[in-house]
C-alpha cells in the first residue's frame, strides 16, 4: 500500500512593531488580492503580536486587508497622537508617549463587542501578564483545554498585546495588568510552531511551514562615540527597540535552522534615508506611511513571484474545530489536508 501524504499545516506569523505594521498590512493587502479570497483561509493558524496581533484578530475575523491597512493609514495619528507635544517629549519621566484612548476607539469601531470565539480562525497573540510576570497567549478555542479565551473582548486582547512600554499605558482588562506581547515575543513564529507541534497535532508527523511578516524592524545599534553610561533618559523607548530588534534576528535563525525550505521571511532593510522615517514605532507622518506602503507593495511582489513562496499560496487551511464558544463546533471531524 502507498503511504499516506504527511498533513501540512501553515502558520502565519505577523511582527510587532507600531506604525510600521503598515508595512505588513500592505503585504497581506497585497496577497489578499493576488489570492482572490480572505488570505486567512490560507492559514491554519495565525499569530501576531503587538500590532501584528491586532492584524491578526482582523484576519481571524476575516476582516478584509485591504481595510485593516487603512486602519493605519488613516488612523495612525488617532493612536498615537492623544497626548500634547509637550506631555509626548517630557512627560515620559511620569508617564506614557500616548494615552490608550484613541488606540481603544479605534479598536472598538472596528471590532465592537465580537470575543475571541466570534473569530472564524485559530488565532494566537502573545502579551505578558504583569500581574503574574509571566507570558500570556491569547487563544481562539482550538483545543478543549481552552476554555476561557473565547469569552475575552477583542478590544481586551488588543489593547494587551499592544501595551508596549514607554509608548503606551499598561492595560488593565478582566485577566489582569498587561504589557506588549512583544516583550516575550515580537516575532511569534516560534510560538506557533510550538502551538502546532503541543496542540494542534501533537503525535502526528506533520509538515509544518511558516510565513513570516515583519515590520522593516530597524537593528537597535549603539554609534561609536556614544556614552555607554546610560540612565533612564538615554535609554528612554530605545530600551523596548533593542529588545524586540533581538528577538526578531534570535527566531529569524532558529526558524531558518529547525525548518529550512518550510520558514518564509517577508520583510526588508531600510535605506539610511528611510531609516529617518520610521525608526521610532510611533512617528506617524506623510513620509513614514509613502516609505511604509511602497516598500511593502514591492516586497509583495517579490514574493509572489518567488517559487519557494507558491506553496503558501496553494495550500488551503482546512475548516478549524473549536471546542468552546459561539463557533462550537467539536462534533465535526477535521479532515486531513
Amino acid at each position: 500500500m502507498s503511504e499516506q501524504p504527511k498533513r501540512v499545516i501553515h502558520v502565519l506569523a505577523l511582527s510587532g512593531g507600531g506604525f510600521r505594521a503598515l508595512y505588513s498590512a500592505t503585504v497581506l493587502a497585497e496577497l489578499e488580492a493576488a489570492f482572490g479570497r480572505p488570505l486567512a483561509r490560507h492559514f491554519d493558524l495565525i499569530c501576531g503580536t503587538s500590532a501584528g496581533g491586532l492584524l491578526a484578530l482582523g484576519l481571524g475575523q476575516e476582516i478584509p486587508a485591504v481595510e485593516l491597512k487603512s486602519l493605519f493609514e488613516q488612523q495612525g495619528s488617532r493612536i498615537f497622537g492623544q497626548r500634547s507635544w509637550l506631555r509626548r517629549t517630557f512627560g515620559f519621566w511620569w508617564s506614557a508617549k500616548h494615552d490608550s484612548a484613541g488606540l481603544r476607539a479605534v479598536l472598538q469601531e472596528r471590532f465592537g463587542a465580537s470575543t475571541l470565539g466570534d473569530l472564524k480562525h485559530r488565532v494566537l497573540v502573545p502579551a505578558v501578564n504583569y500581574s503574574t510576570g509571566k507570558g500570556q497567549f491569547f487563544k481562539t478555542p482550538h483545543h478543549r483545554t481552552f476554555e476561557f479565551d473565547h469569552r475575552m473582548p477583542v478590544v481586551d486582547v488588543a489593547l494587551a498585546t499592544a501595551a508596549a512600554p514607554v509608548y503606551f499605558p499598561l492595560a488593565r482588562i478582566e485577566r489582569g495588568v498587561f504589557a506588549d506581547g512583544g516583550l516575550v515575543g515580537n516575532a511569534p513564529g516560534f510560538f506557533g510552531l510550538h502551538e502546532v507541534k503541543t496542540f494542534l497535532a501533537p503525535s502526528e508527523d506533520v509538515t509544518v511551514r511558516v510565513l513570516s511578516i515583519g515590520t522593516m524592524t530597524i537593528g537597535a545599534t549603539v554609534r561609536g562615540d556614544a556614552n555607554l553610561d546610560r540612565g533612564f533618559l538615554r535609554w528612554r523607548g530605545s530600551l523596548f527597540d533593542l529588545v524586540i530588534s533581538a528577538q526578531e534576528s534570535s527566531v529569524d535563525y532558529m526558524l531558518r535552522q529547525s525548518l529550512g525550505d518550510n520558514y518564509f521571511r517577508i520583510d526588508d532593510l531600510a535605506t539610511p534615508d528611510q531609516s529617518r522615517d520610521i525608526k521610532a514605532l510611533d512617528h506617524v507622518t506623510p513620509a513614514s506611511a509613502t516609505t511604509l506602503r511602497d516598500r511593502g507593495a514591492h516586497a509583495a511582489q517579490l514574493a509572489l513571484g518567488n517559487p519557494k513562496f507558491q506553496v503558501f499560496r496553494s495550500h488551503y487551511a482546512t475548516p478549524p474545530t473549536f471546542f468552546h464558544g459561539p463557533n462550537k463546533n467539536a462534533g465535526h471531524k477535521e479532515s486531513s489536508c
